[in-house]
């Protein structure tokens, strides 16, 4: 049989395109062996209900998990748009010219051991670049997990993912298995759990890279919120010039590592990167509308209230706690954030007073727990929760909740569900300190796109984010020169 050779592929227009919407998939080094690589993204692609067709490479096998196998893409009697390259390093410059000679489109290059290894791990990664630049052949990796597009049921990916949830968020992200890893936890979380439209594993970014994603995610009606993990910035111009476009109808959240000089190190052997300096990253994120973040805690706790939360139309903060420590942590925490205590309409307090004890002041943060038992809890909680919803002088609502037994009131759902009915425009964020209680309110709670955090600071911080993302999304400023 003579295998056609055909010219070098036109590189595509819109690369990312043949990568998140390819109509064929080949995977080059498909297995029949559980646990290994090539079986789990064969097996994702079919159990996840991949709408294309799915072709596995593998010289030994006729057949794996019912599709049948050619030995190499060569043999593949139809086009192929996109190939997973799951072979040992090694073997990946000659596949990838099996690719080109394919006229395959993109490549998404799995397979570890090049520019993260070391000098000759560098010296093979330059001979990839060069065979992609020969044959026109568009590439994520090598070093990936993968990637996934829930609209098209593609999950590429050598991750086993039980259950996945859509959302508004697109994650792109340098380290694969932080990526996997991380969506497994988001995946399978029983609470306050966001979902993931589209996510992307970088790897070493011998080609495409986060600002390809970002262009595309921008033109996606499907995302709303853009979040990257990131050791480096390849193109760090283009990336900054095109986030001063993206910021204008999406955010973009970033969880930036290689802060110090030994991350730097670590981002040089994990993923074969230089990490900038981040005081200019700092600086450069600030400029052009970039949440930074700065932990994964943080990261999440921004995530989650971009995704539950309207944006707060300023800074100015009404807290109701039932402890009056948490209120003092709560305000100490803020003003450094850039956050103020909201001043209380006379209106406001006036209906506060009614609740509380005749001993006890109301001001801000505004202390219930005196009022806790002397009459009906239900009220105790509702009644200032309108009033502070409903003050002009507060942008957004912390209510700091703790879960003890005689603090208790009935379904506290009902409670915020029809707070939030009733003021859809203004952010409400929670705390909640407790035990048994906590976790039965946190169910409860559920479905409401309450945000929930477990301290003052990742809340307000999650506000902060919030708040400085609505005052820089709509400025005029220029781009990179």
């Amino acid at each position: 049989m003579t295998i056609p050779m055909h010219p070098p592929t036109k590189p595509s227009a819109d690369p990312m395109k043949s990568l998140f919407e390819p109509d064929s998939i080949a995977v080059i080094g498909a297995s029949a062996t559980e646990g290994k690589s090539g079986y789990i993204v064969l097996k994702n692609l079919i159990d996840k209900g991949y709408r294309g067709r799915v072709y596995p490479i593998n010289p030994n096998a006729v057949d794996i998990l019912g599709y049948r196998a050619y030995p190499t893409i060569l043999d593949v009697p139809d086009r192929v748009d996109l190939g997973f390259l799951l072979v040992p390093g090694q073997f990946v410059k000659e596949t990838l010219i099996q690719c080109g000679r394919k006229g395959v489109k993109t490549a998404v290059i799995v397979s570890a051991g090049f520019a993260e290894v070391g000098e000759e791990g560098m010296k093979a990664q330059r001979e990839l670049e060069d065979v992609i630049k020969k044959w026109g052949i568009r590439c994520i990796g090598p070093n990936t997990v993968g990637l996934i597009n829930v609209e098209r049921n593609l999950f590429g990916s050598f991750v086993s993912f039980s259950d996945w949830q859509d959302g508004p968020v697109a994650i792109g992200a340098q380290s694969g298995i932080f990526a996997g890893a991380l969506a497994i936890e988001l995946m399978e979380i029983k609470t306050q759990q966001f979902g993931i439209c589209k996510s992307l594993s970088f790897g070493n970014m011998i080609d495409l890279d986060e600002t390809d994603f970002l262009e595309y995610v921008w033109q996606d009606p499907a995302c709303r919120i853009i979040a990257f993990y990131l050791e480096r910035i390849k193109r760090p111009r283009a990336f900054l010039s095109l986030a001063n476009k993206v910021r204008r109808e999406k955010p973009i959240i970033v969880l930036k590592s290689g802060r110090t000089e030994y991350g730097a190190k670590a981002s040089l052997s994990h993923t074969g990167s230089m990490a900038l300096n981040d005081s200019l990253v700092d600086t450069a994120f600030r400029q052009y509308g970039i949440v930074r973040t700065d932990t994964l805690q943080e990261f999440l706790g921004v995530l989650k209230a971009f995704v539950f939360q309207p944006l707060p139309r300023g800074n100015r903060i009404g807290v109701i706690t039932f402890t009056g420590a948490s209120g003092v942590m709560a305000s100490d925490e803020m003003f450094p954030l850039g956050l103020a205590l909201a001043d209380l309409k006379e209106p406001t307090v006036k209906r506060i007073k009614e609740i509380v004890p005749a001993w006890q002041p109301v001001r801000n943060p505004v202390d219930l727990w005196p009022a806790i038992g002397v009459g009906e809890n239900r009220k105790v909680y509702e009644e200032p929760i309108h009033a502070i919803l409903e003050d002009e002088n507060v942008d957004v609502l912390l209510c700091i909740l703790i879960g003890v037994p005689n603090s208790d009131v009935g379904d506290i759902g009902d409670i915020f569900a029809r707070a939030m009915k009733a003021h859809p425009q203004k952010p409400i964020f929670l705390i909640i300190i407790g035990g048994r209680m906590k976790k039965r309110w946190i169910d409860e709670l559920e479905g409401l796109n309450l945000p929930i955090y477990s301290d003052t600071s990742l809340a307000l911080k999650a506000i902060r984010a919030m708040h400085w993302y609505l005052t820089i999304r709509g400025l005029d400023i220029p781009d990179p020169g």
